[in-house]
């Protein structure tokens, strides 16, 4: 087999990508943490899980379905038609998430907060990386990307005195994302006849009706994980937000690592798959080895040594013990995470490559009615610090979930 070195350099591109878009959210939890009224901090999370969510609906599964069909297109044209028809289908629900994003102010405490993440939302509407992944021009991208990161936290430690660090953060981070994104406009979506293609209303009904399974999937996992973090502030304290968004924080991180690791594995997991059934299960056996001794490591430090871990990230500081303690005993608690999403993850990649999105999204579903009746418990009465065994929860859920339905596909091959 010939080896597509510009692949190889693309996956390289990528993981760069995740891994510091991972460090720099990690990075910059010390500072704020330092530098702000702790209180604040759960609103902060409860703003960029927001953020993600719509970008996700904003998407509208254009990430996966576009990039797959840029790389079946036999001429410019029709690459052309497809950045036409990507900008057009995810222009409706950006519309959407404006709309929520102006409401949501009105509805919560510390509502400016929703309005500076909205150019982070615009931003995922021109989005390039599916055309600059299925084009192998993402290198240049990414790196754009980890020196934005690197001047964005070099920028907001110098202002970290101000008392609107939070606002200050939030308005950076959106705009940087979104001036990077329009400097890539004129090579994308405002190429030389691409307006020239904008989809019929007819065409449109059939872009969103391919697409929706695939947007389902992602908004599924991220709501279950959205609306829990959304519906904490009714039975617990600021303080305890503000570290069980600490603490989804770390997952959310580790989640991005794990996801940039599946990248670069997947186009050798494709070409196995393709083999059959018994190359297959032995390369998910080998790289759930690796995936699981790496994890339980990394579950080891986080059980056994969590202030330790903390004082690390905290940048050596501790202004308020309180805090300290309850993020250090969720710490403690979400040890087994890592592993779990790990074991999981090529679970879903068998579903991908089998195409089984019926199932792929009916398993979200699953897991977002688990995550409501978790919040339905809480309203029941039980102690607030309940909420620290839920990422566990769900991870094992999940876990045991996919395990089931691809077991359920094998034998019915």
């Amino acid at each position: 087999m010939k080896l597509h070195i510009p692949t190889i350099s693309q996956f390289a591109s990528l993981l760069m990508l995740n891994i510091s878009n991972a460090v720099f959210q990690l990075l910059l939890i010390p500072i704020l943490i330092h530098n702000t009224a702790t209180e604040k901090l759960g609103s902060y999370f409860l703003a960029l899980s927001f953020s993600v969510l719509a970008s996700i609906l904003v998407n509208f599964g254009t990430s996966q379905t576009a990039v797959v069909e840029i790389r079946k297109a036999n001429s410019e044209k029709e690459k052309k038609i497809i950045l036409a028809e990507t900008l057009s289908i995810r222009f409706i629900p950006l519309l959407l998430a404006i709309v929520v994003s102006c409401i949501l102010p009105i509805l919560t405490n510390n509502g400016i907060y929703y309005l500076l993440v909205l150019p982070i939302i615009i931003a995922e509407c021109i989005n390039p990386q599916f055309y600059l992944i299925a084009t192998y021009k993402i290198n240049l991208y990414s790196v754009f990307n980890l020196l934005i990161r690197i001047s964005l936290l070099v920028i907001i430690y110098l202002v970290r005195s101000q008392s609107l660090l939070i606002e200050i953060t939030l308005f950076l981070m959106s705009m940087s994302i979104l001036i990077l994104h329009l400097l890539y406009l004129p090579s994308t979506f405002f190429q030389k006849g691409v307006t020239e293609h904008i989809p019929s209303l007819d065409r449109l009904q059939t872009l969103l009706k391919t697409n929706i399974l695939v947007t389902g999937n992602g908004l599924t996992v991220h709501l279950q994980q959205f609306m829990f973090l959304f519906a904490l502030p009714s039975f617990v304290s600021p303080l305890f937000l503000s570290a069980y968004g600490l603490i989804d924080k770390l997952i959310s991180s580790f989640r991005m690592l794990v996801n940039a690791y599946s990248a670069a594995v997947m186009p050798h997991a494709a070409g196995t798959h393709n083999e059959g059934f018994a190359a297959w299960k032995k390369l998910k056996a080998q790289q759930n080895k690796i995936m699981a001794l790496l994890c339980i490591a990394a579950g080891a430090i986080m059980y056994l040594f969590p202030e330790q871990l903390l004082t690390v990230l905290f940048l050596g500081k501790n202004n308020n013990a309180v805090f300290f303690n309850e993020a250090a005993h969720l710490v403690k608690l979400i040890s087994p995470v890592p592993l779990l999403i790990a074991l999981n993850v090529l679970n879903v990649a068998e579903l991908i490559l089998e195409k089984k999105f019926m199932a792929y999204f009916g398993a979200g579903v699953i897991v977002l009615l688990i995550s409501l009746l978790c919040i339905d418990a809480l309203k029941l009465g039980l102690p607030a610090y309940y909420a620290g065994y839920y990422p566990v929860l769900i991870e094992g859920f999940c876990l045991c979930l996919y395990y089931l339905i691809v077991q359920k596909f094998r034998n019915a091959q």
